[in-house]
């Protein structure tokens, strides 16, 4: 991926991007203009193709690197691809019959370490699907599919505004976190007919969206995965009382105030802790503590204080990074010496490099550290497996982490949608009924080797049963995953360098059964 940013002293000014894929900042942009000859009313003609747009706008700004923009046929409308939170272009733009989708991940801050592999994986994808000859098309040309890739971190309405109202994109992969894939879809996408596809968001709630069947999960959601947390925390309650010499055990229950937080506290309510229910008044406010926090907050002073009167036996965390260093850390570096340090029981977006940095060198909390999260299942680890290899080939060095799956898999989701609807126009809609074509008929992997045959089937009007790399891509009515494997993960040495790692112990949403046994990493 190169970058050629450049600056010029036009007003506006912007960034300047070369073809192919591409990544740069935009100061400000050029949102939307018309080329063509004026007619003679005050309106102007239509734009005529991409070429034309790029080229348009490349004299406009004065520069010797293509600006890049395409001709949107549902507005007649140059647009810029790329703005101040879009800087990066996968795909031939400049075909005509190039079908430019989004992305929408966390790229600047604290959570790029791990969304800038979620944004790779689906660029990965897109380039696999295009270098296969791209997606059917009612012509003999077919389509290229052009991936916008964006940070929705600064400012997400404003990033949706672009993809959604401006380039009128088609479907979207992201958000990473439930609550913007709520407000995106409440706000921005459905109004603008988009399709939206989270890899990571799992809140229930989501599924309950008046949404037009566009707002869709990529992996299992909060209430799917409380019965293997509420097992692990029944089965260390277990232990704890033994290993303590106690009757009796403290929970806190420490979440982040949004969806995904909300989502983890709720699925928790049908806990049994130490004989009664989390209501229970010998629970609620004496054994179990609840406590929100403002992700946004500079620190979680409070909460960390009450937990170092409190003293719980188990803490379970539900959060993303800021749950390790705002809560975490703090309590860990406080703990009053000679008292039983806690069991904590995670998430796997707190699956960070931030906790890895906790437990290094430091194998006693390592030790005391498990979470629930995602994991290929039987079918579909030969699929995994390949992904792996392909992505560590396109991005030599880089880690693996949560996500990266599921986002790759729902940029072929998207290339299979719109394959199995190529005479349909090209907007959410259409890619929400192309979904529901990929969960039945004869078994397809995805990935480059078999993409193919997968959009033959489907342009011929033959559903398939897509196997993604950590399940089959079919969902419920409400746009939840129907199937999917869960593990209880833990932190493997050496202590200088530990890596996530599966305990052993798995869960199958559809039969809702455990296999295996939790084995702590060693």
């Amino acid at each position: 991926m190169s970058r050629h940013p450049h600056t010029h002293l036009f007003a506006p000014l912007v960034l300047l991007c070369g073809l192919g894929s591409v990544a740069c900042n935009s100061l400000t942009k050029l949102d939307q203009y018309t080329i063509g000859t004026p007619t003679s009313s005050d309106s102007e003609a239509a734009c005529m193709s991409n070429q034309q747009c790029t080229d348009d706008a490349t004299k406009a700004a004065g520069a010797s690197d293509p600006v890049a923009a395409v001709c949107v046929p549902t507005t007649g409308k140059c647009v810029k691809l790329l703005s101040e939170d879009c800087d990066t272009i996968t795909g031939d733009y400049t075909s005509d019959e190039a079908i430019i989708i989004g992305s929408l991940f966390s790229t600047v801050g604290a959570q790029a370490a791990t969304n800038i592999q979620r944004q790779q994986s689906a660029m990965l994808a897109v380039t696999q699907i295009n270098d296969v000859g791209g997606i059917p098309s009612n012509t003999t040309v077919p389509h290229k599919l052009v991936l916008v890739s964006c940070d929705e971190s600064t400012d997400l309405m404003r990033v949706s505004d672009h993809l959604v109202n401006e380039l009128k994109v088609p479907a979207i992969v992201g958000p990473n976190t439930s609550q913007d894939t709520i407000d995106l879809s409440t706000s921005v996408s459905v109004p603008g007919d988009t399709a939206v596809l989270s890899p990571t968001a799992v809140a229930s709630s989501i599924g309950a969206l008046v949404d037009n069947d566009l707002t869709w999960l990529m992996v299992p959601t909060d209430v799917q995965r409380a019965p293997l947390m509420i097992s692990q925390i029944n089965s260390l309650e277990k232990s704890l009382e033994a290993d303590r010499g106690t009757s009796s055990i403290k929970l806190g229950i420490v979440y982040r105030n949004d969806a995904l937080g909300t989502g983890t506290r709720t699925s928790l309510n049908s806990l049994v802790l130490n004989g009664k229910s989390l209501s229970d008044s010998v629970n609620l406010g004496n054994h179990v503590h609840i406590n929100p926090y403002d992700y946004s907050a500079d620190n979680q002073d409070p909460i960390v204080q009450e937990y170092l009167t409190f003293l719980p036996d188990i803490i379970v965390l539900g959060g993303t990074a800021e749950a390790i260093t705002k809560v975490m850390n703090p309590l860990e570096s406080a703990w009053p010496a000679g008292t039983a340090r806690p069991q904590y029981v995670l998430i796997d977006s707190v699956k960070v490099p931030d906790l890895i940095m906790a437990v290094t060198n430091n194998d006693d909390l390592r030790l005391r550290i498990r979470g629930t999260g995602v994991t290929p299942s039987p079918m579909s680890a030969p699929v995994y497996n390949a992904f792996k290899v392909d992505y560590q080939i396109a991005y030599p060095n880089s880690s693996m982490v949560s996500g990266m799956g599921p986002a790759y898999d729902a940029t072929y989701a998207i290339a299979f949608a719109l394959a199995a609807k190529h005479d349909q126009p090209i907007n959410g809609s259409s890619v929400a009924q192309g979904l529901r074509m990929l969960g039945t008929g004869d078994t397809m992997e995805i990935g480059a080797t078999k993409a193919t045959t997968a959009f033959q089937r489907l342009v011929a009007g033959t559903t398939i049963d897509a196997l993604g790399t950590y399940s089959a891509l079919s969902w419920s009515k409400d746009g939840t995953v129907v199937g999917g494997t869960l593990e209880m993960w833990c932190i493997a040495g050496p202590s200088t360098k530990p890596a996530y790692a599966s305990s052993g112990l798995t869960f199958d949403i559809m039969s809702a059964t455990q296999a295996g046994q939790y084995t702590q990493c060693n």
